[in-house]
């Protein structure tokens, strides 16, 4: 069963990379709560698992509907399906990957799609429950948008089951507090090593590596980044924004809040400048 299949690794996932990071861990510092790990349990029950949850059946039926159309104008399924499962999960990824790269690279470019993506940049620490961390809206665009152009080109629920498996446990991988070290894979996967450069408060830092689970199409589009003179940055988070919410609550709201949170990162900017002006 497709949900079996991805829902038991994926647990066991959680545990071991749990495990992992008391034993190889990349920050110390990282390994305590920062007052972060109530907030990520929240964002775990809602945006990981309720609101997904609730979206799957539409948007698969949704999805199925138009690939049968589609499949009648061309004649048949665009999908691969006579391939090995294992090259079709390979295809899936690099297909899907497009697709995910787009919305997460807009999420950062476009200010209305930002106001949600930003909760995900909150974390003061990187571990791997940060895998969870976005805004329902948020988490829903990134799962189905790959999900939605693989249904409808034809592939079947293994693939999707699949795909759904790896882009669960690279998340996990990808947010680590694990010493990572791939070498040239680093031209294949956005795991940790290059993930860290995407979650720094420098901009130009910042805006690269969109990668989900391939880095592939950063390559491609000139957003890969990973300097070879100096590690990634400890301090991380959200640049300009002070103000932002740390409690859930504060934070699933945060979007309805977008002028009221800069305004507030505004004034304590300024009474953070003044003393030192003085």
């Amino acid at each position: 069963d497709p949900g079996t299949a991805v829902g038991l690794p994926t647990i066991l996932a959680y545990f071991i990379i749990m495990g992992f990071e008391r034993l190889f861990y990349w920050q110390k510092s990282w390994l305590h709560s920062q007052g972060d790990l109530k907030v990520d349990i929240g964002h775990l029950l809602v945006s990981g698992l309720f609101t997904t949850s609730v979206l799957r059946v539409p948007v698969t039926l949704g999805s199925i509907a138009v690939a049968a159309w589609l499949a009648g104008v061309v004649g048949e399924s665009l999908w691969p399906n006579q391939w090995s499962l294992w090259a079709q999960l390979a295809l899936a990824l690099v297909y899907g990957e497009f697709f995910m790269y787009w919305i997460h690279r807009l999420g950062h470019e476009v200010d209305f799609l930002w106001r949600f993506h930003a909760m995900h940049h909150s974390a003061p620490r990187l571990y791997f429950l940060n895998a969870v961390r976005f805004h329902p809206v948020d988490i829903a665009l990134s799962t189905f948008a790959p999900m939605i152009p693989l249904l409808v080109v034809g592939a079947d629920a293994r693939v999707i089951a699949l795909f759904g498996l790896v882009s669960a446990v690279h998340g996990l991988f990808q947010h680590a507090n694990l010493v990572l070290r791939l070498g040239p894979l680093n031209w294949i996967f956005s795991m940790a090593e290059l993930h860290r450069w995407h979650h720094s408060r420098l901009l130009d830092e910042s805006n690269t590596n969109f990668g989900q689970n391939l880095i592939v199409w950063d390559t491609v589009f000139g957003t890969r980044f990973l300097p070879k003179d100096r590690e990634p940055p400890s301090d991380i988070g959200i640049a300009n924004l002070p103000a932002f919410p740390m409690d859930y609550v504060g934070q699933l709201l945060s979007p309805l809040r977008w002028r009221a949170i800069h305004e507030d990162s505004a004034a304590l900017e300024r009474a953070t400048a003044e003393p030192s002006a003085g």
